[in-house]
Protein backbone atom coordinates (compact mmCIF):
# COMPACT_ATOMS: atom_id res chain seq x y z
CA UNK A 1 0.00 0.00 0.00
CA UNK A 2 1.72 2.91 -0.73
CA UNK A 3 1.78 5.89 1.90
CA UNK A 4 -0.27 8.45 0.39
CA UNK A 5 -2.63 5.58 1.06
CA UNK A 6 -2.45 5.77 4.40
CA UNK A 7 -1.19 9.12 5.83
CA UNK A 8 -3.03 12.35 4.94
CA UNK A 9 -0.73 14.77 3.71
CA UNK A 10 -2.06 17.06 6.68
CA UNK A 11 -1.02 14.68 8.95
CA UNK A 12 2.26 13.92 7.10
CA UNK A 13 3.02 18.18 7.82
CA UNK A 14 2.18 18.07 11.74
CA UNK A 15 4.28 15.00 12.49
CA UNK A 16 6.40 15.91 15.43
CA UNK A 17 10.30 17.22 14.31
CA UNK A 18 11.32 15.34 17.34
CA UNK A 19 9.71 11.90 15.75
CA UNK A 20 13.16 9.91 15.74
CA UNK A 21 14.14 11.11 19.63
CA UNK A 22 10.67 10.30 20.59
CA UNK A 23 9.16 7.36 19.03
CA UNK A 24 10.26 3.75 20.34
CA UNK A 25 13.49 2.65 19.88
CA UNK A 26 13.33 0.78 17.48
CA UNK A 27 11.15 2.95 15.30
CA UNK A 28 13.81 6.03 15.49
CA UNK A 29 17.12 2.84 15.30
CA UNK A 30 15.81 1.70 11.97
CA UNK A 31 14.25 -2.26 12.89
CA UNK A 32 11.32 -1.39 10.68
CA UNK A 33 11.07 1.54 6.94
CA UNK A 34 10.45 4.59 6.93
CA UNK A 35 6.79 3.33 6.00
CA UNK A 36 6.47 1.52 8.89
CA UNK A 37 7.35 3.83 11.03
CA UNK A 38 4.93 6.53 9.23
CA UNK A 39 2.13 4.29 9.29
CA UNK A 40 2.21 4.06 13.03
CA UNK A 41 1.02 7.86 13.36
CA UNK A 42 -1.62 6.90 10.45
CA UNK A 43 -5.26 7.93 10.52
CA UNK A 44 -7.57 4.87 9.87
CA UNK A 45 -10.43 4.75 7.67
CA UNK A 46 -13.35 3.46 9.43
CA UNK A 47 -15.47 0.87 8.11
CA UNK A 48 -18.25 -1.91 8.27
CA UNK A 49 -16.57 -5.16 9.91
CA UNK A 50 -17.09 -8.30 8.39
CA UNK A 51 -18.23 -10.28 11.19
CA UNK A 52 -19.30 -14.04 10.83
CA UNK A 53 -19.69 -16.76 13.78
CA UNK A 54 -17.42 -19.48 15.43
CA UNK A 55 -17.90 -21.89 18.33
CA UNK A 56 -17.89 -22.68 21.70
CA UNK A 57 -16.14 -25.12 24.66
CA UNK A 58 -15.16 -25.87 29.53
CA UNK A 59 -13.34 -26.08 34.21
CA UNK A 60 -12.88 -23.93 37.87
CA UNK A 61 -11.98 -23.12 42.01
CA UNK A 62 -11.32 -19.89 47.19
CA UNK A 63 -7.82 -17.54 51.88
CA UNK A 64 -9.02 -14.01 52.89
CA UNK A 65 -7.33 -10.97 53.96
CA UNK A 66 -6.98 -7.48 55.41
CA UNK A 67 -5.03 -4.20 53.84
CA UNK A 68 -2.19 -2.50 55.40
CA UNK A 69 -0.40 0.37 53.92
CA UNK A 70 3.41 1.27 53.38
CA UNK A 71 5.23 4.48 52.43
CA UNK A 72 8.07 4.94 49.61
CA UNK A 73 9.83 6.75 47.08
CA UNK A 74 8.18 9.23 44.88
CA UNK A 75 6.54 8.08 41.23
CA UNK A 76 8.41 7.71 38.16
CA UNK A 77 8.55 10.16 35.65
CA UNK A 78 8.67 10.66 32.01
CA UNK A 79 11.99 11.63 30.82
CA UNK A 80 11.20 14.96 28.63
CA UNK A 81 10.66 18.24 29.65
CA UNK A 82 7.40 19.13 28.59
CA UNK A 83 5.72 22.95 26.60
CA UNK A 84 2.84 24.62 27.64
CA UNK A 85 -0.87 23.57 26.32
CA UNK A 86 -4.16 22.67 26.90
CA UNK A 87 -3.51 18.92 26.77
CA UNK A 88 -0.40 18.82 28.21
CA UNK A 89 0.24 17.72 32.17
CA UNK A 90 3.17 19.66 34.18
CA UNK A 91 2.80 16.41 36.17
CA UNK A 92 5.98 13.68 34.90
CA UNK A 93 4.60 11.16 35.81
CA UNK A 94 1.40 12.01 33.80
CA UNK A 95 1.99 10.36 30.15
CA UNK A 96 -0.82 10.87 28.44
CA UNK A 97 -4.34 12.92 28.17
CA UNK A 98 -7.31 14.27 27.01
CA UNK A 99 -8.79 10.69 26.83
CA UNK A 100 -12.31 9.87 27.14
CA UNK A 101 -13.42 6.69 28.81
CA UNK A 102 -10.26 4.55 27.81
CA UNK A 103 -10.88 1.00 28.96
CA UNK A 104 -6.78 -0.23 27.84
CA UNK A 105 -3.44 0.53 27.45
CA UNK A 106 -0.37 -0.84 25.88
CA UNK A 107 3.05 0.51 26.50
CA UNK A 108 5.80 0.97 23.89
CA UNK A 109 9.38 0.97 24.45
CA UNK A 110 9.72 4.35 26.28
CA UNK A 111 7.23 5.55 29.19
CA UNK A 112 6.67 8.91 26.15
CA UNK A 113 4.47 7.12 24.70
CA UNK A 114 1.35 4.41 24.84
CA UNK A 115 -1.32 2.95 22.40
CA UNK A 116 -4.84 3.76 24.42
CA UNK A 117 -8.26 2.24 23.55
CA UNK A 118 -11.52 3.93 24.33
CA UNK A 119 -14.49 2.71 24.79
CA UNK A 120 -16.39 4.08 21.50
CA UNK A 121 -13.78 2.08 19.45
CA UNK A 122 -10.89 4.72 18.97
CA UNK A 123 -7.32 3.56 19.55
CA UNK A 124 -5.15 5.94 20.20
CA UNK A 125 -0.90 6.62 20.01
CA UNK A 126 -0.27 9.05 22.95
CA UNK A 127 2.63 11.50 23.18
CA UNK A 128 3.64 13.36 26.26
CA UNK A 129 3.26 16.76 24.31
CA UNK A 130 1.99 15.86 21.24
CA UNK A 131 -1.79 16.20 20.41
CA UNK A 132 -2.96 12.40 20.37
CA UNK A 133 -3.16 10.43 17.06
CA UNK A 134 -6.20 8.48 16.07
CA UNK A 135 -4.60 5.06 14.59
CA UNK A 136 -7.92 3.46 13.89
CA UNK A 137 -11.26 2.98 14.89
CA UNK A 138 -13.35 0.04 15.60
CA UNK A 139 -17.02 -0.29 14.98
CA UNK A 140 -18.82 -1.23 18.34
CA UNK A 141 -21.65 -1.07 20.16
CA UNK A 142 -21.37 0.62 23.27
CA UNK A 143 -24.75 -0.15 25.06
CA UNK A 144 -24.61 -1.52 28.88
CA UNK A 145 -20.94 -1.76 29.53
CA UNK A 146 -20.14 -2.88 26.16
CA UNK A 147 -17.70 -1.19 23.45
CA UNK A 148 -14.02 -2.06 22.96
CA UNK A 149 -12.94 -3.49 25.93
CA UNK A 150 -9.17 -4.61 25.06
CA UNK A 151 -6.48 -4.48 22.73
CA UNK A 152 -3.37 -6.56 22.29
CA UNK A 153 -0.61 -5.63 19.82
CA UNK A 154 0.36 -8.41 17.74
CA UNK A 155 3.51 -10.32 18.40
CA UNK A 156 4.75 -9.24 14.90
CA UNK A 157 3.45 -5.71 15.31
CA UNK A 158 6.49 -3.87 13.77
CA UNK A 159 6.12 -5.92 10.04
CA UNK A 160 2.08 -6.45 10.36
CA UNK A 161 0.47 -3.37 12.44
CA UNK A 162 -2.16 -5.82 13.75
CA UNK A 163 -4.13 -4.91 16.85
CA UNK A 164 -5.78 -7.13 17.92
CA UNK A 165 -9.33 -6.61 20.50
CA UNK A 166 -12.12 -7.72 22.54
CA UNK A 167 -15.19 -5.33 21.56
CA UNK A 168 -18.99 -5.74 21.99
CA UNK A 169 -21.41 -5.39 18.81
CA UNK A 170 -25.60 -5.56 18.87
CA UNK A 171 -25.50 -9.27 19.12
CA UNK A 172 -22.72 -10.41 20.96
CA UNK A 173 -18.91 -10.07 22.25
CA UNK A 174 -15.83 -11.24 19.81
CA UNK A 175 -12.34 -11.36 19.15
CA UNK A 176 -11.45 -9.42 16.02
CA UNK A 177 -7.98 -8.06 14.54
CA UNK A 178 -7.78 -4.51 12.40
CA UNK A 179 -4.62 -2.93 10.92
CA UNK A 180 -4.85 0.96 9.84
CA UNK A 181 -7.12 1.46 6.94
CA UNK A 182 -9.05 -1.90 6.82
CA UNK A 183 -11.87 -3.40 8.06
CA UNK A 184 -11.54 -5.72 11.44
CA UNK A 185 -12.13 -9.38 10.30
CA UNK A 186 -13.07 -11.87 12.99
CA UNK A 187 -11.16 -14.04 14.90
CA UNK A 188 -13.64 -15.60 17.17
CA UNK A 189 -17.39 -14.53 17.44
CA UNK A 190 -20.18 -15.83 19.50
CA UNK A 191 -18.92 -14.98 22.57
CA UNK A 192 -22.46 -14.41 24.84
CA UNK A 193 -23.61 -10.68 25.47
CA UNK A 194 -25.32 -9.34 28.27
CA UNK A 195 -26.91 -5.80 29.35
CA UNK A 196 -23.95 -6.18 32.02
CA UNK A 197 -20.96 -8.41 32.65
CA UNK A 198 -19.19 -8.04 28.84
CA UNK A 199 -16.00 -6.53 29.95
CA UNK A 200 -12.94 -8.46 29.35
CA UNK A 201 -9.35 -8.58 28.68
CA UNK A 202 -7.38 -10.57 25.89
CA UNK A 203 -3.24 -10.91 26.24
CA UNK A 204 -0.65 -12.45 23.97
CA UNK A 205 1.39 -15.01 26.48
CA UNK A 206 3.53 -16.35 23.37
CA UNK A 207 3.80 -15.11 19.62
CA UNK A 208 1.26 -17.79 18.58
CA UNK A 209 -1.13 -17.94 21.82
CA UNK A 210 -4.17 -15.01 22.35
CA UNK A 211 -6.03 -15.67 25.91
CA UNK A 212 -8.88 -14.38 26.37
CA UNK A 213 -10.91 -13.40 29.87
CA UNK A 214 -14.60 -12.92 29.24
CA UNK A 215 -17.16 -11.89 31.73
CA UNK A 216 -20.13 -13.61 32.72
CA UNK A 217 -23.07 -11.48 31.28
CA UNK A 218 -24.49 -10.98 34.59
CA UNK A 219 -25.04 -14.72 34.52
CA UNK A 220 -23.05 -16.89 36.58
CA UNK A 221 -24.69 -20.45 35.60
CA UNK A 222 -23.26 -19.32 32.35
CA UNK A 223 -19.57 -19.20 33.80
CA UNK A 224 -19.90 -22.75 34.99
CA UNK A 225 -22.07 -23.78 31.62
CA UNK A 226 -18.92 -25.57 29.57
CA UNK A 227 -21.39 -24.99 26.33
CA UNK A 228 -20.76 -21.57 26.90
CA UNK A 229 -17.58 -18.72 26.22
CA UNK A 230 -18.86 -16.56 28.96
CA UNK A 231 -17.32 -16.35 32.10
CA UNK A 232 -14.31 -18.35 31.16
CA UNK A 233 -10.51 -17.87 30.89
CA UNK A 234 -9.68 -19.55 27.35
CA UNK A 235 -6.36 -19.67 24.97
CA UNK A 236 -6.52 -19.63 20.88
CA UNK A 237 -3.59 -20.75 19.68
CA UNK A 238 -2.25 -19.38 16.35
CA UNK A 239 -5.73 -16.88 16.20
CA UNK A 240 -6.06 -16.13 12.55
CA UNK A 241 -9.02 -14.91 10.54
CA UNK A 242 -9.00 -18.15 7.69
CA UNK A 243 -9.21 -21.34 10.13
CA UNK A 244 -11.68 -20.68 12.77
CA UNK A 245 -11.02 -20.45 16.43
CA UNK A 246 -10.67 -23.51 18.97
CA UNK A 247 -10.81 -21.66 22.33
CA UNK A 248 -8.63 -24.21 24.71
CA UNK A 249 -10.68 -23.13 28.13
CA UNK A 250 -8.29 -22.53 30.82
CA UNK A 251 -10.79 -21.45 33.36
CA UNK A 252 -14.18 -21.24 34.57
CA UNK A 253 -16.45 -19.78 36.50
CA UNK A 254 -15.49 -16.11 35.76
CA UNK A 255 -17.22 -13.24 37.74
CA UNK A 256 -17.44 -9.40 35.84
CA UNK A 257 -14.39 -6.81 34.24
CA UNK A 258 -12.00 -9.71 34.15
CA UNK A 259 -8.27 -8.28 33.58
CA UNK A 260 -5.40 -10.62 32.80
CA UNK A 261 -2.15 -9.48 33.87
CA UNK A 262 1.63 -11.43 33.08
CA UNK A 263 4.99 -9.94 33.81
CA UNK A 264 6.40 -8.99 30.55
CA UNK A 265 9.15 -11.19 30.97
CA UNK A 266 7.02 -14.11 31.41
CA UNK A 267 5.89 -16.25 34.66
CA UNK A 268 2.13 -17.29 35.68
CA UNK A 269 -0.80 -15.21 34.36
CA UNK A 270 -3.38 -14.13 36.53
CA UNK A 271 -6.80 -12.88 36.12
CA UNK A 272 -8.60 -10.37 38.28
CA UNK A 273 -12.73 -10.74 38.96
CA UNK A 274 -15.42 -9.18 40.54
CA UNK A 275 -17.27 -12.11 42.25
CA UNK A 276 -21.05 -12.40 43.35
CA UNK A 277 -19.63 -12.19 47.05
CA UNK A 278 -16.14 -11.04 46.99
CA UNK A 279 -13.58 -10.32 44.19
CA UNK A 280 -10.71 -12.59 43.41
CA UNK A 281 -7.30 -12.52 42.04
CA UNK A 282 -6.19 -16.01 40.61
CA UNK A 283 -3.19 -17.57 38.94
CA UNK A 284 -4.26 -19.32 35.90
CA UNK A 285 -2.60 -22.11 34.39
CA UNK A 286 -1.53 -21.83 30.40
CA UNK A 287 -1.37 -26.62 30.34
CA UNK A 288 -4.78 -26.74 31.85
CA UNK A 289 -3.89 -26.81 35.59
CA UNK A 290 -6.97 -25.98 37.93
CA UNK A 291 -6.24 -22.66 38.87
CA UNK A 292 -4.89 -21.15 42.13
CA UNK A 293 -6.37 -18.23 44.67
CA UNK A 294 -3.77 -15.53 45.72
CA UNK A 295 -5.95 -13.01 47.76
CA UNK A 296 -9.81 -12.71 47.83
CA UNK A 297 -11.57 -9.29 49.37
CA UNK A 298 -14.91 -10.21 50.78
CA UNK A 299 -15.61 -6.28 51.12
CA UNK A 300 -15.79 -6.46 47.53
CA UNK A 301 -13.70 -3.51 46.36
CA UNK A 302 -14.42 -3.94 43.06
CA UNK A 303 -11.22 -5.43 41.18
CA UNK A 304 -10.57 -3.18 37.86
CA UNK A 305 -7.33 -3.60 36.62
CA UNK A 306 -4.66 -5.58 37.25
CA UNK A 307 -0.27 -5.49 36.02
CA UNK A 308 2.36 -7.24 36.71
CA UNK A 309 6.25 -5.77 37.90
CA UNK A 310 8.49 -8.82 39.35
CA UNK A 311 7.43 -9.76 42.29
CA UNK A 312 4.29 -7.34 42.46
CA UNK A 313 0.57 -7.65 41.41
CA UNK A 314 -1.09 -3.76 41.33
CA UNK A 315 -4.67 -3.76 41.24
CA UNK A 316 -7.07 -0.79 40.54
CA UNK A 317 -10.49 -0.52 41.94
CA UNK A 318 -13.95 0.79 40.90
CA UNK A 319 -15.44 1.87 44.34
CA UNK A 320 -12.35 4.29 45.13
CA UNK A 321 -9.35 6.18 44.42
CA UNK A 322 -6.87 3.39 45.19
CA UNK A 323 -4.52 0.81 43.30
CA UNK A 324 -3.19 -2.04 45.76
CA UNK A 325 -0.45 -3.96 45.76
CA UNK A 326 0.09 -7.48 46.57
CA UNK A 327 3.74 -9.17 46.95
CA UNK A 328 4.81 -12.44 45.53
CA UNK A 329 6.83 -14.87 47.11
CA UNK A 330 10.10 -15.83 45.34
CA UNK A 331 9.12 -18.03 42.43
CA UNK A 332 5.46 -18.48 43.53
CA UNK A 333 2.20 -17.54 43.43
CA UNK A 334 1.64 -17.23 47.20
CA UNK A 335 0.95 -13.70 48.52
CA UNK A 336 3.58 -12.87 51.55
CA UNK A 337 1.17 -10.68 53.76
CA UNK A 338 -1.95 -8.22 53.09
CA UNK A 339 -2.25 -5.91 50.38
CA UNK A 340 -0.72 -2.66 50.76
CA UNK A 341 -1.60 0.85 48.71
CA UNK A 342 0.33 1.74 46.09
CA UNK A 343 -1.71 4.45 44.65
CA UNK A 344 -4.40 7.05 46.43
CA UNK A 345 -6.33 9.92 45.41
CA UNK A 346 -3.90 11.97 43.47
CA UNK A 347 -4.97 10.93 40.19
CA UNK A 348 -9.10 10.23 41.05
CA UNK A 349 -10.29 6.95 40.03
CA UNK A 350 -7.95 4.39 37.99
CA UNK A 351 -9.43 1.68 35.26
CA UNK A 352 -7.32 -0.87 33.52
CA UNK A 353 -3.59 -0.90 34.13
CA UNK A 354 -0.37 -2.35 32.04
CA UNK A 355 3.32 -2.75 33.02
CA UNK A 356 5.44 -0.67 31.10
CA UNK A 357 9.27 -0.19 30.07
CA UNK A 358 11.60 -1.24 33.22
CA UNK A 359 8.47 -2.90 34.98
CA UNK A 360 6.63 0.83 35.89
CA UNK A 361 2.90 -0.13 36.14
CA UNK A 362 1.05 2.87 34.17
CA UNK A 363 -2.87 3.26 34.66
CA UNK A 364 -5.75 5.19 33.08
CA UNK A 365 -7.75 7.27 34.88
CA UNK A 366 -11.92 6.79 34.56
CA UNK A 367 -13.06 10.29 36.20
CA UNK A 368 -14.92 11.47 33.12
CA UNK A 369 -18.47 11.61 34.28
CA UNK A 370 -17.53 9.55 37.53
CA UNK A 371 -16.74 12.85 39.65
CA UNK A 372 -14.32 15.64 39.11
CA UNK A 373 -12.21 15.34 36.69
CA UNK A 374 -8.92 17.34 35.77
CA UNK A 375 -8.71 19.48 33.07
CA UNK A 376 -6.51 17.52 31.54
CA UNK A 377 -8.52 13.88 32.18
CA UNK A 378 -8.91 11.91 31.49
CA UNK A 379 -5.05 10.45 31.68
CA UNK A 380 -2.14 7.50 31.47
CA UNK A 381 -0.49 8.06 34.83
CA UNK A 382 3.31 6.07 36.16
CA UNK A 383 2.49 4.42 39.15
CA UNK A 384 5.31 3.61 41.91
CA UNK A 385 5.94 -0.02 42.26
CA UNK A 386 6.47 -0.49 46.40
CA UNK A 387 4.40 1.95 47.78
CA UNK A 388 1.87 4.89 48.17
CA UNK A 389 1.82 8.19 46.31
CA UNK A 390 0.66 10.93 47.56
CA UNK A 391 -2.65 11.62 48.11
CA UNK A 392 -3.12 15.55 47.36
CA UNK A 393 -3.46 16.56 44.02
CA UNK A 394 -0.46 18.60 43.96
Amino acid sequence: MRLAAVLPRRLAAVLPRRLAAVLPRRLAAGAVGPLAALSVTAVALSGCADFSSSEAAPFSAAPEGAETTTTTPPPPTSALPKPKGPCIDQDPAVIATCLTDPTAVVPTETTEHTYTAQRNGDVYYTTTDEPNQLIVHIPVDTSGDGGLMSIALSPHYDEDHLFYAYISTATDNRVVRVAPGDDPKVILAGIPRGATGNVGSIMFTSNKTLVVATGNTGDPAAAQNPASLAGKVFAIDSPGTITPAHPRILMSGVGSRASLCRDPDGGPLFVAEQGADRDILRAVSLTGDAPSVVWTWPDRPGLQGCAVAGQTIALSETTGPRVEGITLQKDSTTATGAPHTMLGSRYGLIGRLTTGPKGVVEGATRNKGRGKPAPTDDRVVLIPISGAAADSPD
